[in-house]
C-alpha cells in the first residue's frame, strides 16, 4: 500500500519470516454441509442460483433493481429462485450461525439450495464475514454501488453478454505489473507475475490453455496509467491480472470519509498518479471480461484489518519494525462504514467494462503466492487457475474458487497444528504463524459481480486454437459447407432436422436450461449443446458471406 500523497510504501519493511510466530487463535470452522460435487459445476439446474439482500425495504428495492437477472436464472434453472434476507452486521461467528440455522435450514430440500449466491449490497449493508463464510464452500460473488441506476446497469450488461452471439472463440489473456521501484511490486513480480506467465506459456505450448494470446505490459522504468488505460481497451473478452500497489491514507489522514471511498484503493503507479474510480466510469476497459487486481485495498476496505492483532503483537514482541498504525490508518475510522471500493464499482457499472472483478479487501499480503510455514515456496497457479477457469468459459464463481479452495486447505492444517497441541504435543510456532497469516491474507479475496456469468466466446478448450472442418450435420443447417472454431460430432443426426432446428432454437433463446430442452426432447444434453454451438457458426458464417 501506497501514502496516497507521498506515493511511498506505508510499510516498506514488510513481515520477516520469524515475525509471525506469535499469538495463537482459533481457525475458522470448516463448513458441515456440502454439495454433491458429482454433477456439473456449471449447470445451473444442478447448482442453483440464489441472491441475499438486506432486510428491510433497502432490500427490497435492490432486489427490485436486479429483477430481470433473477427471472433470467429462474428461467435457466427451472425453478424459482430462493432469495435470503440478512441482517445488516455480523461477526465470523454469527455469520457461521446464520449458515447454520438459515441457509441450512431443514426447510429446504438440498437440492434446491443455490451454490450460485449474489450478494447485493455494500459491506455495511451485507457483511463481509457473511461473504467469506458462504464462500467456503458455495460460488460467491457480490454487486454493490453507490447508485441505484448502476445495479440496473450491470445487470443490462451481463444480459446483454449472455445474449449477444460470440464473434471470438477465444479470450485473450493479459498481465500487468506496475514497476514503481518498491520491494513490494519486485517481490511479486519476480515471484508471482513472471512465474505465472512462463507456467501460461508453456500450456499454451502444450495446447492446454484455452487463450488466443498472452500478453504482458508495463513499462519497468516509467509506469503510467496511460499505458494500461491502452492496453486494455480491447476489442473482444480479455482476462486480466494485475499488480501494483492500492492506494491509502495520506500521510495526515483522509479529510473526509467521502474522500476515503472514493479513492482508498486505487491502482497507485507511484509518482505518475492513480486509476481512480472516476477514471474507469465511461472508460473502455476490458469488456465483458475478468479483472483480477492484486493491490491493496482493490476490492474495499473492512471494519477492522484481518492483521491489527498480528501487528500489534508483532510490534509488542520486537519482531516488527514497521510502524504499525501508519497501515492501519486505511481502517475508517469510529463510526464510519467499511466499503467497496470506488474502482470495481465503476468498471463493473460501466457499458464497457468487465463482468467480473476480483480484488483484495484489506492489505494485500505476499503470504497468498509465496508461503512461508515450510520454508519460502512460490504458488503461482493459485492465481493462474482463476485465469485458465474463466479461459474455459467456466462461470466466474468456479473460476474464484481456484484460488479460494486453498482457504480450506490451510485452516484445515492450521486445526490439525491445534489438535496436536491440545493432546500435548509439541507445536511449531513459526510454521503456525505463517498459517495465519496466509489464512487472513487469502480469506480477504473476494469475487464482485454475479457468480454465474462468463466470457462470451464459442470455445472454451485448447483444442478450439485449432480451427477444425465442419461436419456434416453442420452443413446441412444451410445447405453449403462452412467452417467453425469448435468441434462437433459426424454422426447421424439425433432428431429430424425440424424437430432439432425447434430444440436448437429454444437453447439458443435460453428460456429453459439445456438439460431440460434436451430432457424434453430425449437427445443427450451435451450432443444437443454441441449441435446448437455448430448451427450458430454455421449460421453466422452464412450472414459474414453476404456482407
Amino acid at each position: 500500500m501506497t501514502c496516497a500523497d507521498e506515493r511511498a510504501p506505508l510499510l516498506p519493511e514488510g513481515i520477516d519470516g520469524e515475525s509471525s510466530q506469535a499469538g495463537a487463535h482459533e481457525a475458522q470452522a470448516l463448513p458441515e454441509y456440502l454439495w454433491d460435487e458429482g454433477g456439473d459445476p456449471n449447470d445451473l439446474e444442478l447448482q442453483r442460483w440464489g441472491v441475499f439482500a438486506p432486510e428491510g425495504d433497502r432490500g427490497e428495492r435492490l432486489l427490485a433493481l436486479v429483477r430481470p437477472l433473477i427471472e433470467r436464472r429462474e428461467a435457466q434453472q427451472g425453478a424459482p429462485v430462493q432469495v435470503y434476507r440478512v441482517p445488516g452486521a455480523m461477526t465470523a461467528l454469527e455469520a457461521a450461525r446464520w449458515n447454520k440455522r438459515v441457509f441450512q435450514s431443514a426447510d429446504l430440500d438440498d437440492d434446491d439450495r443455490p451454490r450460485y449466491q449474489l450478494m447485493l449490497g455494500d459491506l455495511h449493508e451485507l457483511p463481509l464475514a457473511l461473504q467469506q463464510r458462504q464462500a467456503s464452500d458455495g460460488f460467491v460473488g457480490r454487486l454493490a454501488f453507490d447508485r441505484d441506476d448502476d445495479y440496473a446497469a450491470y445487470v443490462a450488461k451481463l444480459l446483454a453478454s449472455e445474449d449477444a452471439t460470440p464473434t471470438h472463440d477465444l479470450a485473450t489473456t493479459m498481465f500487468h505489473t506496475v514497476h514503481d521501484g518498491t520491494g513490494a511490486t519486485r517481490l511479486g513480480h519476480r515471484a508471482l507475475v513472471e512465474p505465472g506467465l512462463e507456467h501460461m506459456r508453456k500450456r499454451l505450448a502444450l495446447g492446454k490453455l484455452s487463450t488466443r494470446e498472452l500478453l504482458a505490459c508495463g513499462d519497468e522504468f516509467d509506469p503510467s496509467p496511460d499505458e494500461l488505460l491502452q492496453f486494455a481497451a480491447i476489442d473482444h473478452p480479455a482476462v486480466m491480472f494485475s499488480l501494483s500497489h492500492g492506494d491509502g491514507p495520506p500521510r495526515r489522514g483522509w479529510g473526509s470519509a467521502e474522500q476515503q471511498r472514493a479513492r482508498q484503493g486505487a491502482m497507485s503507479f507511484g509518482r505518475a498518479g492513480s486509476i481512480e474510480g472516476t477514471t474507469l466510469s465511461d472508460a473502455k476497459f476490458l469488456p465483458g471480461g475478468l479483472w483480477f487486481m492484486l493491490a491493496c485495498y482493490g476490492a474495499g476496505t473492512p471494519d477492522a484489518s484481518a492483521y491489527q492483532h498480528w501487528l500489534a503483537e508483532l510490534k509488542q514482541l520486537g519482531q516488527f519494525r514497521g510502524k504499525a498504525e501508519a497501515v492501519l490508518a486505511g481502517i475508517p475510522a469510529a463510526g464510519e462504514r467499511p466499503f467497496i471500493a470506488a474502482v470495481p464499482k465503476a468498471t463493473l457499472a460501466s457499458e464497457h467494462g468487465p463482468l467480473a472483478f476480483v480484488g483484495h479487501v484489506d492489505l494485500a499480503w505476499s503470504y497468498s503466492f509465496q508461503e512461508l510455514d515450510d520454508g519460502p515456496m512460490n504458488r503461482p497457479s493459485k492465481f493462474t487457475g482463476v485465469l485458465r477457469s474463466a479461459l474455459r468459459r467456466d462461470r466466474m464463481g468456479i473460476s474464484f474458487r481456484e484460488l479460494y479452495k486453498y482457504l480450506g486447505q490451510t485452516e484445515s492444517e492450521l486445526a490439525s497444528i491445534y489438535d496436536q497441541g491440545a493432546r500435548g504435543g509439541e507445536v511449531d510456532l513459526a510454521r503456525r504463524g505463517h498459517l495465519w497469516m496466509l489464512r487472513q491474507d487469502l480469506s480477504a479475496y473476494v469475487l464482485l459481480g454475479d457468480p454465474a456469468a462468463r466470457l462470451c466466446v464459442r470455445g472454451g478448450r485448447a483444442a478450439s486454437q485449432q480451427q477444425v472442418s465442419t461436419p456434416v450435420s453442420a452443413q446441412n443447417f444451410l445447405g453449403f459447407p462452412v467452417a467453425q472454431s469448435t468441434e462437433t460430432h459426424g454422426a447421424a443426426l439425433p432428431l429430424k432436422i425440424d424437430e432439432l432446428e425447434e430444440a436448437i432454437a429454444k437453447v439458443i433463446l435460453g428460456d429453459e436450461s439445456a438439460k431440460a430442452i434436451a430432457r424434453a426432447y430425449d437427445v443427450d444434453r451435451h450432443e444437443l449443446q454441441e449441435l446448437a454451438d455448430a448451427y450458430q457458426a454455421a449460421g453466422r458464417a452464412a450472414l459474414r458471406g453476404r456482407s
